[in-house]
């Protein structure tokens, strides 16, 4: 199959290195596979470590005809069978693109409401199928805005779990951050924004700390946007006193070393998480795993059987599980243990991208009975592949 991924964010974080890591394998498995991104940008610069195939494009607007005539013209010349979209600015850039009869995959990642009737609209008739990471966002999505449940596909984040689950040194990221083999780390990983629950995890930490203060906490990420969130998270540490406790290591690649480092792995996320990748990660990894209850969290995590599930923005509850984990470690192994069952069972990339595979195909098969039309509006010619600079990005 040929497929284009539409991608306008300008930050990077997990949905943008899960579309990367979706790209990269379809292309090692004998697909085409193509990301349009912003020029200029995280996404850009991070996609092209990761090998990523990449087209420049300038992704200023939601309605751009410009734009709109550049991509159809890629996808009329390099026969793409599905458009993805995984942002609301994304699905309307594709918009045109899906009238013109090229179908469009409008993934959907997230929890939040999705606002105006207009978009509930787009949901609803601009698009050939959505994707949900998790059953909680098919369920809301019928409920709140009478979406027909059969145009909505459930398909669960999966990860490479033989990149989280080698041998692993678990000393080295505790050496570079000055961590001795025997105190206990908690470790927080993701993208350092205020629904991710961050300023939960520092006044937990404070707590923690007055009870175990050999306890040390790493938050691994970086902030986003204009206020460069993890400033504020930051300056929380600093007013508490706990900067020589609690190390912000920034952005990382070797998560894999990061998770083999920690004793657990926290998820203090407050809203919007649907179906966390940190999630399947730290199981993966097999570490311990303390979350809150949000999006598809308590429909994985099993409360003591594989890992403590707490409420979200509950802080006093996020530093009691702290200490428990801390002082059980045979609940910890336990929890580590089945995590690590349940990661091997149901989070294999491979299957996840599978299934995904047989959706976009039954998506282009339903496109191509009931649109004979489209053939006229997308002609296939055979040309030689479209370069980046050739679409004029």
């Amino acid at each position: 199959m040929n497929i284009l991924y539409v991608e306008s964010s300008r930050s990077w974080g997990g949905q943008e290195y899960r579309t990367c890591l979706e790209i990269n394998w379809l292309n090692a498995h004998g697909h085409q596979a193509w990301l349009v991104c912003n020029p200029c940008s995280q996404v850009h610069d991070k996609a092209s470590e990761l090998g990523t195939r990449l087209i420049t494009m300038s992704l200023r607007s939601r309605v751009d005809p410009l734009c709109s005539w550049r991509l159809w013209r890629f996808c009329r010349r390099n026969k793409i069978d599905v458009l993805k979209a995984y942002s609301s600015k994304d699905h309307w850039i594709c918009l045109p693109l899906y009238f013109c009869g090229i179908p469009l995959s409008r993934a959907r990642c997230i929890t939040d409401p999705i606002g105006s009737k207009s978009r509930a609209f787009v949901f609803k008739h601009g698009c050939s199928q959505i994707v949900a990471d998790a059953s909680v966002i098919k369920r809301q999505l019928v409920r709140e805005h009478g979406i027909d449940p059969a145009k909505i596909e459930v398909i669960g984040s999966a990860v490479d779990l033989e990149k989280f689950n080698p041998p692993r040194d678990p000393t080295k990221f505790r050496r570079e951050i000055g961590i001795d083999d025997n105190t206990p780390l908690i470790g927080n990983v993701g993208m350092i924004r205020p629904d991710k629950g961050q300023l939960v995890l520092v006044e937990a930490a404070r707590l923690v700390l007055e009870k175990r203060p050999d306890a040390r906490f790493a938050i691994v990420g970086q902030g986003t946007g204009i206020l460069k969130r993890g400033i504020n998270v930051r300056n929380a540490i600093d007013q508490a006193g706990l900067a020589d406790k609690i190390i912000m290591a920034g952005y990382r690649w070797d998560t894999p070393d990061v998770y083999a480092a920690c004793d657990m792995v926290v998820i203090a996320s407050l809203r919007t998480e649907a179906s966390p990748i940190v999630l399947r990660e730290a199981f993966a990894s097999g570490r311990p795993v303390i979350a809150t209850k949000v999006g598809d969290i308590p429909e994985i995590l099993r409360d003591r059987q594989n890992g403590l599930l707490i409420e979200p923005g509950d802080s006093q509850a996020l530093a009691a599980a702290i200490i428990e984990f801390i002082c059980d470690p045979k609940l910890a192994a336990h929890c580590a243990a089945n995590g690590l069952r349940h990661a091997t069972q149901h989070f294999s990339f491979d299957n996840m991208m599978e299934t995904k595979l047989r959706a976009d195909v039954a998506l282009t098969l339903a496109n191509a009975g009931s649109n004979p039309d489209s053939a006229r509006c997308v002609e296939r010619e055979d040309s030689p592949k479209q370069s980046a600079k050739e679409l004029g990005g």
